[in-house]
C-alpha cells in the first residue's frame, strides 16, 4: 500500500517529538534541565515587567517551549551589550530577540526560524523639523550599544553622506530618555521599541524608516543545540496552524495580524511602480493614438476636439451669429438641458428664452461684442452656478462665416474657497465669533455712524478668571469646550446688534453700538448688561459630566466719552478690565482717567519684579513663634519684603498679588521653599531642639501640577526631618480646590511636612470638612486677636476656635499678640503658641533677637 507524503511527514515529526521519551522512560520522574536564557528591555518582544519579573512575545513563546520540552527556564535581565559578553564566555546558554549579522555569526548560532519581523526607524522629539535622512547633518543621534539598527543606519548615513554624530547607551530606555531631554536630536531603534515609547516620551515616528530584519534567538557557537531544535520544531508546527499559540500570543503583545505587516515603504514602493506602470501603459496609449491619427488625420482630428473639451469641467460652445450650434461639450449640453448628438440642431438663441433659468446669459450671448465677466446663473435643474464667462469671434465653417466661441469656467467651488477664507480670516476658528479683525472693522463703522449721529456705544471687555489653571490641569481640550460654552452664553446674554469677538485665549470683547445718548445713562444701561453677563458666567458648566465654575473680570467704556479711536478704546477696557482683576477678580470696573497712571505704575512694577530675584532684591524675615509655657522660639514663619531700589519697601500685600497675576509666584514661591530647606539645615547644626519653619502657599502653587513633585525632591535634596517644614494655606484654598486638596494634603503629611490653616475665622471655612483634613494646627487671624480681652465678640469667636481646636486635638496659633493682657488670656483659654510685636518684628535672620535665637 502506498503511503502519501503528507502522512509520512506527520509520523515522521511525531516520532522525532517522542523519541527523546521513547530512547528513556526514566527521565519522566527526573527534573526539568535548567536553561539559561538572557532577555533584556525590547518592549513588546521581551522586558522585565513591574512585578520584576520576565515578559513580552517572546518570553512566553519561549516558557510554553520549555513546557512542552520538559525543560525549566532560568531567565537572566541585563542590558543588552553586556549580554552579548555573556553569550560570548558561555554564562548564557540562549539570547532572544537577535538580528542576525556575519559579524555575530561567528560566535553565535541562530534559530532556524525568526518569530517576528521588524525594521530600523528614526524617532523625533513632537517638535522637530527633521523630514528626511538628509536633515539629519551634523545631527546627534542616540543608538543601542552594538545593535543592529544603529549599524544598519550609520551605513545608510554612510551611502548618502550624512554625517551623523552617534551617541551610545546601553538600553532603549536611556535612548529615548536621551531624547526627552533634548541631549540628542533624535534616536534609532526598531519600530516595535520606538512605539512603545512614543506616547511615554511624546516622540514623532519619522517617516525615515530603513532595512526590515527578522528577530531570532540564539546560543553560543557549537553550544548544545537541544533547546533551540525544540524552538524550530514549536515554531514550523505553530506557524502553520493559524489558530496556534504563536498567532495568539502574538496578537496579544503586537496587535496585528496572523501575517507578517509589510513595511509602509514597500507598499509605497509597490504603489509607486504601479503608478508609473499606469503613467506607461497610458502614454503607451496615447502614443498609438498619436500614430492612428496621424494615419488618418483629417477623420480623427474633429474625435479629438471634442475629447478635449470634453475632458475640461467647463462649458464650451460656439455659434455662428444665427445662433445655430457648431459644436458644444459635454459641460455645456448638461448646462443647457440638450442632448449632445442633436448639438447642431439647436439654437442657442432659442434655449435663452424658452426658460428663465438662462436670463442672465441673454445679454452676454447675444451681444456682437467680446467680453470677460463673471455672473451667476442657473442650469437647466435650477442649481446656481457662479461662471467666468468669456466670449470671442472666429471664422466660422468653411473660414468664411462669422461665429462666436464662448467659454463659460465654473467657479462655484472657488467662490466657495473664498467665501469661506473671508469667513475664516474673519473669525475666531474655535467658537465662530468675530475676531480682533472684524471686531476693528465694525468699531471703525460704529464710531463713524457715532459721530454723525451722535451716538453713544459702549465696550465690555471680558477675561475669564483663572482659566489658565483649568486649561492646564484639565488639558486643552477640556478648555477649548469650556470656551466654546463662554461663547455660547455670551451670546445669549447680548442683545441683536451687539458684536460678540473673541481676542485670543479667554479674552473677548462685546461692543453695545447704541446706548442713551446720555452719558450717565448709557454707562448704567452698558453696567447693567456687563451684571448680566457676570451672573450668566457664574453658573456652573458641566464638560464630560465634570462640573467648572468660572468668573469673569470686566472693563467697561462708554464712547465718544472715553476715546473716539477703536485702538484707544479697546487699550482702556483693556485697562479697567486689568484693575477688577488687580483688585480681586469677578469684579466689573469702568474706565477712570486715573486707572491708566495707577495700571501703568502696576505695570512697572510687574517688570521690576521680574528682576527682583535676580537683583537680589526680595529678601526673607523671620517672625518668631513662642511656646505659650516657656516663651521660648520653637518655630518661626518666613514672610518677604521687597527692596525695591526706587520705591523702597514693598510689602507682601502690595507685590504678591502682581506677582500671582505675571505667573511670578511660582518662582518666587519655590525660591522661598528652597531657601528655608537650607535654613533648616543651618539652624540643625547649632541645636538640638526640635523646631519649624512655616511657609504661606499660593493658590497657585496648590494648583501647580509639579507642585508635589518639586517639594518631595526639596525634601529630598536637603534631607528635611519630619515635622520640621510647615505650610500655611488659608481657607478658601481648602474649600475652592476641595478634591485637590484632599490628595496634596495626603501627599505632604507623608513627606513629613505639617499643614496649618492661615487666618482662621476670615473666611468661610466648613467645620465638617476641615475635620476630615489632616491638618496640625489653626492660625488665628490678627484681627480677631487685637480687640481681646476687652471685646465680647472677639473674646467669644476667639473661645469658640480654641474650644473647636481643642476638640479636634490640632494646635493654635495666635497671630497678632502685641500686648501682655492678650497673651495671658489665650494663656488661660489655653492656647498653645504665639506670634506679634510683643515678641519680635518680622527681621532677616542674623537680626533675630538672641533670646529667640536657636
Amino acid at each position: 500500500m502506498k503511503i502519501k507524503p503528507q502522512i509520512l511527514a506527520l509520523l515522521l515529526i511525531t516520532s522525532m517529538i517522542n523519541q527523546p521519551l521513547a530512547q528513556n522512560p526514566d527521565s519522566l520522574n527526573a527534573d526539568p534541565p535548567d536553561v539559561r536564557v538572557g532577555y533584556f528591555d525590547t518592549h513588546p518582544l521581551s522586558f522585565r515587567n513591574s512585578n520584576g519579573d520576565p515578559d513580552g512575545l517572546i518570553i512566553d513563546l519561549l516558557n510554553e517551549v520549555a513546557a512542552t520540552g520538559n525543560m525549566k527556564i532560568q531567565w537572566v535581565y541585563d542590558e543588552f551589550p553586556n549580554h552579548i559578553n555573556n553569550i560570548k564566555s558561555g554564562r548564557i546558554d540562549v539570547l532572544v530577540s537577535v538580528a542576525y549579522s556575519e559579524e555575530r555569526a561567528r560566535y553565535m548560532d541562530y534559530s532556524a526560524l525568526n518569530f517576528t519581523n521588524v525594521w530600523g526607524q528614526v524617532f523625533l522629539p513632537a517638535n522637530s523639523d527633521i523630514e528626511s535622512l538628509f536633515d539629519l547633518n551634523n545631527k546627534s543621534i542616540a543608538l543601542l550599544e552594538n545593535g543592529i539598527n544603529g549599524q544598519n543606519f550609520l551605513q545608510q548615513c554612510e551611502l548618502f553622506e550624512v554625517n551623523c554624530q552617534a551617541v551610545y547607551a546601553n538600553s532603549y530606555h536611556k535612548i529615548f530618555t536621551m531624547v526627552d531631554n533634548g541631549e540628542v536630536d533624535a534616536a534609532v531603534s526598531n519600530n516595535m521599541v520606538g512605539a512603545e515609547f512614543q506616547d511615554q516620551y511624546d516622540l514623532l515616528a519619522s517617516s525615515i524608516v530603513f532595512n526590515p530584519f527578522k528577530v531570532y534567538i540564539t546560543k553560543p557557537l557549537g553550544a548544545d543545540p537541544v533547546f533551540l531544535n525544540l524552538y524550530d520544531q514549536r515554531m514550523r508546527l505553530w506557524k502553520d496552524d493559524p489558530e496556534s499559540f504563536y498567532y495568539q500570543t502574538r496578537m496579544k503583545w503586537t496587535h496585528q495580524n496572523q501575517h507578517d505587516t509589510i513595511p509602509y515603504w514597500i507598499l509605497y514602493t509597490i504603489l509607486g511602480l504601479f503608478v508609473f506602470a499606469l503613467i506607461a501603459i497610458i502614454a503607451a496609449v496615447l502614443f498609438k493614438r498619436q500614430v492612428n491619427r496621424r494615419v488618418n488625420e483629417l477623420s480623427q482630428r474633429e474625435i479629438q476636439l471634442n475629447q478635449i473639451i470634453n475632458i475640461v469641467p467647463h462649458m464650451i460652445y460656439a455659434n455662428d451669429y444665427q445662433g445655430r450650434f457648431i459644436l458644444a461639450n459635454d459641460f455645456a449640453c448638461d448646462f443647457f438641458g440638450i442632448e449632445n448628438k442633436q448639438v447642431e440642431k439647436e439654437n442657442i438663441y432659442a434655449i435663452l428664452k424658452s426658460s428663465p433659468n438662462f436670463q442672465n446669459l441673454i445679454a452676454y450671448t447675444t451681444s456682437s461684442n467680446p467680453f470677460n465677466t463673471e455672473i451667476e446663473a442657473r442650469n437647466s435643474r435650477g442649481e446656481q452656478i457662479s461662471l467666468m464667462m468669456s466670449k470671442v469671434p472666429y471664422s466660422g465653417r468653411n473660414d468664411k462665416e462669422p461665429a462666436v466661441v464662448t467659454v463659460g469656467v465654473d467657479i462655484s467651488q472657488t467662490k466657495q474657497y473664498e467665501e469661506e477664507i473671508e469667513y475664516l480670516a474673519n473669525h475666531d476658528a474655535l467658537t465662530g465669533l468675530p475676531n480682533r479683525l472684524l471686531l476693528s472693522d465694525r468699531l471703525k463703522s460704529s464710531l463713524a455712524r457715532a459721530e454723525q449721529f451722535k451716538h453713544v456705544g459702549a465696550i465690555l471687555y471680558i477675561d475669564l478668571d483663572n482659566f489658565k489653571n483649568i486649561n492646564d490641569s484639565q488639558g486643552h481640550k477640556v478648555g477649548d469646550k469650556l470656551i466654546k460654552k463662554v461663547a455660547i452664553m455670551l451670546k445669549k446674554s447680548a442683545t441683536p446688534g451687539d458684536t460678540i469677538a473673541r481676542l485670543g485665549g479667554d479674552e473677548f470683547v462685546i461692543e453695545i453700538p447704541e446706548l442713551d445718548q446720555d452719558i450717565n445713562k448709557a454707562e448704567q444701561q452698558a453696567l447693567l448688561v456687563a451684571e448680566k453677563l457676570s451672573t450668566q458666567l457664574k453658573k456652573p458648566i458641566i464638560i464630560e459630566d465634570k462640573q467648572y465654575n468660572i468668573t469673569a473680570s470686566i472693563g467697561v467704556v462708554v464712547y465718544p466719552r472715553d476715546g473716539n479711536r477703536q485702538s484707544l478704546l479697546i487699550q482702556r477696557a483693556d485697562t479697567a478690565m486689568y484693575e477688577a482683576k488687580f483688585n480681586g477678580r469677578n469684579r466689573i470696573q469702568v474706565f477712570e482717567k486715573g486707572l491708566e497712571a495707577k495700571v501703568k505704575k502696576q505695570h512697572q512694577l510687574e517688570n521690576d519684579l521680574r528682576l527682583a530675584l535676580q537683583n537680589k532684591e526680595i529678601v526673607m524675615v523671620y517672625q518668631p513663634i513662642v511656646a505659650a509655657d516657656s516663651l521660648k522660639m520653637v518655630g518661626t514663619e518666613i514672610l518677604l519684603r521687597w527692596h525695591h531700589p526706587v520705591r523702597g519697601t514693598i510689602m507682601p500685600t502690595d507685590f504678591i498679588p502682581i506677582a500671582e497675576s505675571a505667573q511670578l509666584i511660582l518662582e518666587i514661591g519655590y525660591w522661598t521653599i528652597e531657601k528655608a530647606c537650607q535654613q533648616i539645615l543651618t539652624w540643625r547644626e547649632t541645636t538640638d531642639q526640635p523646631f519649624f519653619v512655616a511657609i504661606n502657599l499660593s493658590v497657585i502653587q496648590f494648583r501647580d501640577r509639579e507642585f508635589l513633585g518639586r517639594i518631595t525632591d526639596l525634601v529630598n535634596k536637603y534631607n528635611i526631618p519630619r515635622n520640621y517644614l510647615e505650610f500655611e494655606v488659608t481657607e478658601s484654598i481648602l474649600l475652592n480646590e476641595s478634591v485637590r486638596s484632599m490628595e496634596v494634603i495626603n501627599q505632604l503629611k507623608m513627606l513629613g511636612i505639617k499643614l496649618s490653616i492661615d487666618d482662621f475665622g476670615t473666611g468661610y471655612s466648613s467645620f465638617d470638612y476641615i475635620r476630615k483634613l489632616p491638618l496640625d494646627k489653626i492660625k488665628i487671624d490678627k484681627s480677631f486677636i487685637e480687640d481681646i480681652p476687652s471685646d465680647n465678640n472677639s473674646v467669644t469667636i476667639v473661645k469658640t476656635i480654641l474650644n473647636m481646636a481643642h476638640e479636634m486635638n490640632l494646635q493654635v496659633v495666635a497671630e497678632g499678640v502685641e500686648n501682655k493682657e492678650q497673651m495671658e488670656f489665650l494663656r488661660e483659654h489655653q492656647c498653645q503658641f504665639f506670634q506679634g510685636y510683643l515678641f519680635s518684628k518680622p527681621k532677616e535672620v542674623n537680626k533675630i533677637p538672641k533670646k529667640f535665637r536657636f
